[in-house]
Parts: structure tokens; sequence; C-alpha cells
């Protein structure tokens, strides 16, 4: 019985300091956002093969200053790092307009993220984007471009995030030089739809 208690002990005190770690290191697990009801047309996986990108997709919106947002951890293993941000607040890849996907360059102590290699990307290579009803959407690379992070013009929001007929899915990054508060520039992916 004494070891019962004993076992039943430890385990209490295992799972509350894995409470307290993640509650301390602002660890939370992602899910769509509330407002946006899951639908087939919605992106579940980004595959950019040449890059050996193939990252879950998250639901996001906007922050309270109306930036786009995108999660943070202070945890080393967050699922943050691993995972890339549609911008559910515009249109879905595969959808009339300008769909944006965002990623981390790098996680917190600077070690590698999923858009880690993203400049590394040129003119005609190809991204896909996998659909919630399992459709795969193939977009070829038109463009990458480096932009001052601190107040883009309207013009700049307007080409990454504006109205368009075509079908465009554009990625987002940061890069640049640290400044000590985040990265100096944003670089933007602009793709169109092919398939």
């Amino acid at each position: 019985m004494k070891k019962l208690l004993l076992y039943a002990s430890l385990l209490l005190l295992l799972l509350a300091s894995i409470f307290m770690y993640n509650y301390t290191h602002h660890v939370s697990f992602p899910g769509p956002i509330t407002s946006i009801a899951s639908t087939p047309w919605q992106p579940a996986a980004l595959r950019v093969d040449a890059l050996h990108i193939n990252a879950p997709v998250i639901d996001v919106g906007e922050t309270a200053d109306g930036r786009m947002d995108t999660p943070v951890s202070q945890a080393i293993h967050s699922p943050y790092w691993s995972s890339v941000f549609w911008y559910a607040l515009g249109p879905a890849p595969g959808q009339a307009g300008n769909a944006v996907i965002a990623g981390h360059v790098d996680r917190v102590g600077g070690d590698p993220a999923i858009f880690w290699s993203l400049s590394a990307l040129q003119a005609g290579m190809t991204i896909a984007v996998q659909t919630n009803a399992g459709k795969t959407l193939q977009f070829m690379v038109e463009r990458v471009v480096h932009y001052p992070a601190n107040a883009p013009s309207q013009d700049i929001l307007n080409s990454v995030f504006g109205p368009t007929s075509a079908h465009h899915l554009n990625l987002i990054t940061c890069s640049g030089v640290w400044t000590g508060n985040g990265y100096d520039e944003r670089l933007v992916v602009f793709t169109t739809q092919t398939l």
C-alpha cells in the first residue's frame, strides 16, 4: 500500500511539474481560431519539397493592433516552430485572392524553425498545399522579395494581402538583421496557382 501511495504521489508531482513548466513558458497547443468553422477547402498542410518542408497549418487571425497573428512560445519544442500559420481572415489557398501563410525563421534560442531556408526558393520552384478534403493544390514561385519590417507601405500590404481575381499564395517569414526586438526585414515569396 505504501508503494502505491508513493507512486501516486510521484505521478502527481510529475504532472504538477509539467503543468508549471508549460504555464511559466507559455506553452499552448495550436488549434483553429474559434470564429472559423473547419471546411474542406481550408489548408491542412504546406509542402515545399525543394526545402524538405512538410508542415501542418494552424489557422490564425489578427493581433490586437491589426497585424497577422503568428503565435510564439518560450518552449524550445513548441509546435509553433514546426507549423505554419494561415491568415484565416483572408482567402484560402486555391480561392481567388492573396492567400497568406507565415512561418517562423527561427525559434527561441536562435535554432532554425520551419521557414529557416525559405530564402533559398527561386522563381519556377513549386509549393503544394493539401486541403482538409485531401485535395492537393500546386503553386509556382514568381518572385522572392525583402521588405522593411517597420511601417510597410500600403502598396506593400496590398501586394501581399490585397484583393485580386488571380489565385495567389504568399509565404512570409522574418529576414535581415536581428535588432534585439525582432528582424528588420520580412521575406515574401509570391506564388501563383498552377493546379
